[in-house]
């Protein structure tokens, strides 16, 4: 099928007479025009529109949470160092003075790390130093280390899914859903933008039409004056002519308001910065639309919109995440059966004091030691304890654990009838998508056919008034019938470019109107 008609008269003289015109990929100045692409409208959007600038912000969140949720694995590292002074009156003769003075002084360290499996690993590094007055002391100052490792494996509760595990699996589908969601963001806007291009593009050969429409107006209105007078014509006639001038005029002052806020909504979507600059420009469209035919293959259209499309994956993963939750608080109605292992070793050093008549008798001699003995001990595993069982427990009546399953399975069935619904809407769309082409395809043909008949019928009526076999009101009816004919061709081609992005993009993602049949046009 043709092209539709080159640029309009305007648009060419507006490319020649303006001074300040600028190629699409330069900055924008004060009262500068841009020549524009469709393609170069697109580039624009993406780099710039504001809408996919906040939406961008929102994966960069949920990458951080999984981050965040990822963080339990981390492993912690604690240390406490403290110092306490005691003082005790004696309460047996074994106390070793009337006033005991105890100086104690802990530097512990310990490592925890939870692992993927459920389990928990931690490690603890416990010293102490012990300085005391008492006489009955066998180290003073004394030294004690000791070494734990202990192992916890979950075999029931958490043995698949614990808390840790829970949040980072939903954090992650969180981040998938925005990712797509992001897409989905995207597409709309690219769709929105081309919209938006051939709007103007509309707007621009609608104030034309509008413009043509006043000037035959005009021009009859002129030839009407002649003919009143040298006599031929009534004067009530000027009147009606003057009459249907003023009503064009109005029709043009409203078409150049309508081209004024689709360009100043086209620059909403191209640009990010909000000045005189921005407002200024003077956007000019280097594409037309053309109307061939577009073939539709709805069910192809139907299952890709079924497996590609943003809002019906996004929909899946929040199934995904539903049936998660409901996994985690199945097994919170588990009993808790935790294996529990544990390795201990400690040592003992500092300066011995060694009495040869028993632990009551004076001290005879002294053996030099320190805290490197007590390390020795631990390392070198002299006195170990292993320590291996099992740990119970179970709520007896567990009415959380079950609320929580009970709202989780509804949850998930919720998602899983959502997920229903909205394939039954897509196919819907997708429907009334394919129907929009083709009836728009032939609203193109028809709105032309009768643009030019139109264009005939003002011709034999402008020769038959010449001729005084027609009427002032006849000549400017089809004046009337003429524009409005021009204006639908306008809206119907459009409208048919609009419907076939659409159609491909209800194939991709969710949200958007369709642009459907409208109505026949206004009125001029």
């Amino acid at each position: 099928m043709r092209h539709i008609r080159l640029f309009p008269p305007l648009i060419i003289l507006t490319l020649f007479v303006s001074p300040g015109l600028k190629a699409e990929d330069a900055d924008p100045d004060p009262q500068t025009t841009l020549e524009l692409s469709l393609d170069g409208a697109v580039e624009r959007a993406l780099e710039s529109n504001v809408d996919i600038a906040v939406a961008r912000y929102t994966p960069e969140s949920s990458a951080a949470a999984v981050r965040g949720a990822g963080g339990a694995y981390d492993p912690t590292f604690s240390s406490t160092l403290s110092k306490t002074s005691q003082t005790d009156r004696a309460q047996n003769v074994f106390a070793g003075a009337e006033t005991v003075d105890t100086d104690l002084r802990s530097f512990n360290f310990g490592l925890t790390q939870l692992i993927p499996t459920g389990a928990q690993l931690s490690l603890a590094f416990n010293n102490r130093r012990t300085d005391t007055n008492s006489e009955y002391s066998t180290f003073n100052p004394s030294f004690y280390s000791s070494f734990e490792a202990r192992f916890t494996q979950p075999l029931l509760r958490n043995l698949r899914m614990d808390a840790s595990r829970y949040q980072l699996r939903v954090a992650k589908k969180n981040r998938e859903i925005s990712d797509i969601q992001f897409r989905q963001t995207v597409v709309n806007t690219v769709a929105n933008v081309k919209k938006l291009y051939y709007s103007l593009i509309y707007a621009i050969d609608n104030l034309e039409a509008q413009r043509k429409s006043l000037a035959l107006a005009r021009k009859f209105l002129e030839e009407n004056q002649i003919k009143v007078r040298v006599g031929t014509l009534a004067p009530l006639e000027v009147v009606s002519a003057e009459a249907e001038v003023a009503g064009r005029e109005e029709t043009v002052i409203l078409a150049e308001s309508n081209l004024a806020n689709a360009e100043d909504a086209l620059k909403r979507a191209l640009f990010s910065e909000n000045d005189e600059q921005t407002w200024g420009i003077k956007i000019i469209p280097t594409d037309r639309p053309s109307a061939e035919a577009r073939e539709i293959d709805l069910d192809a259209a139907i299952k890709t919109a079924l497996e590609k499309r943003t809002d019906v994956t996004a929909a899946r993963k929040s199934l995904e995440r539903s049936e998660t939750q409901l996994k985690y608080n199945m097994s919170r109605f588990l009993p808790a059966l935790d294996f529990i292992a544990t390795y201990t070793t400690t040592g003992i050093g500092g300066t011995q004091l060694i009495r040869d008549e028993g632990p009551l008798a004076p001290i005879t001699r002294t053996i030099e030691g320190g805290y490197g003995d007590a390390v020795g001990d631990v390392f070198g595993r002299k006195y170990p304890t292993w320590v291996v069982g099992l740990n119970f427990t179970y709520p007896l009546l567990n009415r959380q654990a079950s609320a929580n399953k009970a709202q989780a399975r509804i949850n998930r069935d919720q998602a899983l009838a959502s997920l229903r619904r909205l394939e039954m809407d897509v196919v819907n769309e997708v429907r009334s998508a394919a129907r929009a082409v083709e009836a728009n395809f032939k609203r193109v043909a028809a709105t032309r056919a009768a643009r030019v008949l139109s264009e005939k019928r003002l011709d034999a009526e402008q020769k038959k008034f010449a001729a005084g076999m027609s009427t002032n009101f006849l000549v400017t009816q089809a004046q009337r019938d003429l524009s409005l004919a021009e204006v639908n061709e306008l809206q119907a081609i459009a409208d048919y470019r609009k419907s076939v992005i659409d159609f491909d993009r209800v194939q991709e993602a969710g949200g958007g109107n369709i642009s459907i049949v409208t109505s026949a046009g206004n009125n001029s």
